[in-house]
């Protein structure tokens, strides 16, 4: 709930304690979470879009392409401007005449009005970053941020930095590849400039993302391959070379989604084992986040005063088409590689009006290999004659050592290499907690049958699956890295060439085994699943 108080002529977002000081008119605005202050950047694109001379005024955006000045609610019609192409014709200028102004005196005003609302958010959110530090300091927790260069994680950044009264918390950045320029400038020179004790480790990938595309399709709302491989894999990989384990203090939100509105504060089981997110600000609405920021006075992401409501990655299926309109805007180059590869997609799927499918960000909402290289991922088992309960598993690839490394998931591997063929005797602990054999595989290199002869306490189809979807990846695997982002100990390496595991950091959880359809997640993009 948002009110605007007359007197102050700043919007107050606790009435209750708002009163207490203030004899003002109060009227309530916005049953939202949103109010964000517009730098003239912005200004400048409302005034070509309404027609009017916006750039003096002081304007707050209240979502949905409500912006509130002079004393009312207007609604921008920025949607079908866009659709009209009309920003093309201010693009350049635009481009050629960018004001980012560091001085935010024009909104103090609210902080003044919301003082005692914003100092008590505070005071309880550094209360739970001490409290949770002090809880794992002695397991050798090591507090790090986890940081993109966009609001959340700024705010969480100073938090966490105020609250341990600690300049040198190490900062983890995820690079997906796909940030914006303004991103990369705050990140690596802007926020270092105003704090240079801070040590900011970028994780990167070695994967080209639209190489990727042409295998998996571009990223959409349904099929969000892209933060598997350019996200999580590349953060586990930095977190191994900590010498302890990370406290993460994450920007994250309940109100940012619906996936997030369930998240608790504090997850104790992540991704990675040796991981625990602490989420601050978990709580916090999109006003809070602009409050903090203008309270401490915090240099913030360019991509804010152009007018970017969220920053990430530049081609991300969920941005709105007023993010997609500024990207055409401030980085046409991108945009036309970007819409290129999506006539290329869709010219592929047998689409017929490609600028519908493009423009109408049809792209965003596309499920299933439709445009894909289709492939046959099937495996087939027979009966083996070496028992009643044994399989033949019968693969495409001619087996090799390689081979090996994908059986490590399945148990401990006790090898042994005969003139006939290799036999390879895995034991793990079974279901009754003892650790002892499960079941033995016999292969011949160069041929393409795998040999499953399963103990008599095995499920021995349960058995054959997992081994199929380990062959899967044999068969198929790019080295994509998504494998690399499941396992929770970092066993798993596919970024130096082959897929590997670490039999020393790996636990058997097999996590890993089934986390994708197929077991691949090449094999689950690309299985036949027509899709449109």
């Amino acid at each position: 709930m948002i009110y605007w108080c007359h007197k102050c002529g700043e919007p107050i977002f606790d009435k209750v304690m708002h009163e207490c000081n203030c004899d003002g008119d109060i009227v309530k605005i916005s049953e939202g979470t949103i109010c964000n202050p517009v730098f003239i950047q912005e200004r400048k694109l409302l005034s070509k879009i309404v027609g009017l001379d916006l750039t003096e005024k002081k304007i707050w955006y209240f979502g949905a392409s409500k912006y509130y000045y002079d004393g009312e609610m207007h609604r921008v019609p920025y949607r079908e401007w866009y659709k009209a192409k009309e920003h093309l014709k201010c693009a350049e200028e635009l481009r050629n005449d960018i004001k980012i102004e560091r001085d935010y005196s024009l909104y103090m005003g609210v902080v003044e009005a919301n003082k005692a609302y914003i100092q008590n958010l505070v005071f309880e959110a550094e209360n739970y970053i001490v409290d949770i530090f002090n809880k794992y300091k002695n397991y050798d927790y090591i507090p790090t941020v986890s940081f993109s260069g966009g609001k959340d994680s700024t705010v969480v950044s100073r938090l966490v930095r105020d609250a341990l009264q600690d300049n040198t918390v190490i900062h983890f950045f995820g690079d997906t590849t796909l940030e914006f320029s303004e991103t990369y400038e705050y990140v690596m020179t802007k926020f270092r400039k105003e704090n240079p004790m801070l040590p900011m480790l970028p994780s990167e990938t070695e994967n080209d993302f639209f190489k990727l595309c042409k295998v998996f399709g571009p990223p959409s709302q349904y099929e969000r391959w892209c933060c598997t491989i350019f996200k999580t894999s590349n953060l586990n990989k930095e977190l191994e070379n900590l010498p302890g384990r990370s406290l993460s203090f994450l920007g994250i939100r309940h109100s940012e989604s619906l996936a997030r509105k369930f998240y608790e504060r504090t997850q104790e089981h992540s991704k990675i084992s040796s991981q625990i997110n602490a989420m601050p600000i978990i709580e916090w609405t999109d006003y809070d986040v602009w409050l903090y920021v203008l309270f401490k006075n915090i240099l913030i992401n360019d991509c804010y005063r152009y007018g970017y409501k969220r920053v990430g990655c530049w081609c991300c299926p969920n941005n709105s088409d007023w993010s997609m309109m500024l990207t055409e805007i401030y980085h046409p180059e991108d945009m036309k590689k970007w819409k290129d590869m999506i006539y290329e997609f869709a010219m592929k799927t047998g689409k017929t009006d490609l600028d519908d499918y493009y423009e109408e960000g049809r792209w965003r909402t596309r499920r299933g290999a439709s445009g894909l290289e289709v492939k046959n991922v099937t495996i087939t088992d027979t009966a083996c004659n070496l028992s009643d309960r044994a399989r033949n598993i019968i693969i495409e690839k001619k087996l090799n050592k390689d081979a090996i490394e994908f059986f490590k998931p399945l148990g401990d591997l006790k090898i042994v290499e005969k003139k006939d063929a290799t036999y390879i005797s895995v034991c793990d602990k079974d279901k009754s907690g003892e650790y002892r054999k499960c079941f033995e595989l016999i292969i011949t290199y160069g041929t393409n049958v795998i040999k499953v002869l399963p103990e008599e306490r095995i499920d021995s189809i349960n058995l054959v699956n997992r081994i199929k979807c380990q062959m899967r990846k044999y068969q198929f695997c790019i080295r994509c890295s998504a494998c690399d982002s499941v396992c929770p100990y970092g066993a798993i390496d596919t970024i130096h060439g082959k897929y590997t595991v670490d039999e020393s950091k790996c636990q058997h959880c097999k996590k890993c085994i089934a986390k994708f359809y197929n077991g691949c997640i090449i094999c689950d993009k690309v299985a036949g699943k027509k899709g449109s």
